[in-house]
């Protein structure tokens, strides 16, 4: 019995070794055997996980950093509460600010202030120029599509600012190249990134 065993092993080893052989074979260049397919095989699975790896890393933000570089197309997801604003119909304005000295500014003006202003702010900063600027205004409960808006690259930041009946600021900064959602609520308004 331990012949039979012994000439298995032996069978199988000798098989092992004719796929190396023949396998190795096939990477001899210029009669230097420069890798054994076991070798091949572990260099490959090893490129692939590094492959693999890096394209984990860079997907993340790789949307975001494309239209920080070249511009693109924005989702503004809006979602508004049946008592949103008191029941009033609320205006809501999305800025992308080009002009740094701008952008310092309107991060000090209330929603209030803005709404009052924004005519002759936009004469003193052309739109695309100093801002690019979208405004809405919606009833509560509405149902709103998905917005989609065209992106150009080089904002400095991107205000949202909503004209709310109760007290506050009303202004909240976003991220100028990540698809949003807007939360319109009873007295104020939250912004939070989202993926389209």
């Amino acid at each position: 019995m331990s012949v039979h065993l012994r000439s298995a092993a032996v069978h199988i080893g000798n098989h092992k070794n004719r796929w190396n052989q023949t396998y190795s074979s096939f990477f001899v260049q210029g009669g230097y055997n420069f890798m054994t397919a076991d070798k091949f095989i572990l260099r490959a699975l090893r490129l692939f996980l590094l492959l693999l790896m890096a394209a984990a890393l860079f997907s993340c933000d790789f949307g975001i950093r494309t239209r920080s570089l070249m511009g693109g197309r924005l989702h503004v997801t809006v979602e508004i509460d049946e008592k949103a604003n008191q029941d009033n119909p609320i205006a809501l304005d999305l800025l992308f600010v080009y002009d740094e000295k701008l952008l310092e500014q309107l991060l000090q003006t209330p929603a209030k202030e803005w709404f009052e202003k924004r005519g002759q702010i936009k004469r003193d900063y052309l739109e695309g120029d100093g801002l690019d600027y979208w405004g809405w205004e919606w009833v509560p409960g509405q149902n709103i599509p998905v917005q989609e808006l065209p992106l150009k690259s080089g904002a400095e930041g991107a205000l949202v600012f909503a004209d709310y009946l109760s007290p506050g600021d009303h202004r909240v900064r976003v991220a100028p190249f990540e698809d949003m959602t807007i939360h319109l609520k009873k007295d104020g308004f939250e912004v939070k990134s989202s993926e389209y």
